[in-house]
């Protein structure tokens, strides 16, 4: 993958057509470039200079050299994560990407929730015949639904927001949101009239409490109404939504 970036920044692409060409984020493009010139920048700093004729000087000269060099790859090996480049045998490498298509969503907080995503070639391929667009110039959108007390199956929301992602983007921290909620995130495209197509969505995923759960809440009203201190039951003054099921789950 270096080998790559480095032939075509040398062709004069730019680092974000780099990204583009191979399908990779522009992050690691950065990082890539960033780490040969760096090691190209050492090699060339630990370039002995040429002594005046003597052959000792010189044997003595080249051997510290070498052992400079040396000295300089073995510090850069060792700073060099194995799980972003090519370690000796034995490490594991973590994959650029898996080619498939899925949604995955993490609570962070009960406000706030991690979610990232995937779009197999097969089903860009697809797109890119459909729209007859390249996928790197469709618009990407991401939708947050709540679903709660509803089953997304069916199509039924309690309300649902869109808005647009930068490209190449394929994760985000959706935030603020709902406490003690059940929501639906999707990622697709906006078609040319400008409506959302779903690609991937993530299972219904419900958000924790931020409060305490309410119990009791009731009990001094009740107590009131039952011992004849007010003539009818009282009623609150404010409800949150969903709050019968806010208290039940």
């Amino acid at each position: 993958m270096e080998e790559k970036i480095v032939s075509l920044k040398q062709q004069g692409f730019t680092l974000k057509q780099i990204a583009a060409e191979l399908d990779v984020p522009i992050g690691k493009v950065q990082y890539a470039w960033r780490k040969w010139r760096n090691q190209h920048q050492e090699s060339e700093d630990v370039i002995p200079v040429k002594q005046k004729s003597d052959k000792k000087k010189e044997k003595t000269s080249v051997t510290a050299s070498h052992k400079q060099v040396a000295s300089a790859k073995e510090s850069v090996d060792v700073k060099a994560s194995p799980l972003l480049e090519k370690g000796p045998e034995g490490y594991w490498q973590l994959p650029d990407r898996y080619n498939v298509d899925f949604l995955h969503a993490v609570v962070q907080s009960p406000n706030s929730v991690y979610v990232c995503w995937e779009v197999s070639d097969l089903v860009k391929k697809t797109l890119e015949l459909q729209f007859m667009r390249r996928w790197e110039e469709l618009p990407k959108a991401f939708r947050i639904l709540d679903v709660t007390l509803l089953d997304y199956a069916s199509g039924h929301t309690n309300r649902s927001y869109t808005f647009d992602l930068p490209e190449m983007t394929n994760s985000w921290f959706v935030r603020p949101l709902d406490s003690n909620t059940t929501y639906v995130f999707e990622f697709g495209i906006r078609t040319m009239e400008g409506e959302f197509l779903p690609i991937v969505a993530s299972t219904p995923l419900d958000t924790p409490r931020a409060e305490p759960a309410g119990v009791g809440r009731f009990a001094e009203p009740v107590r009131r109404w039952q011992y004849g201190e007010v003539d009818s039951p009282e009623l609150l003054d404010t409800l949150p939504k969903y709050a019968a099921y806010r208290f039940v789950r």
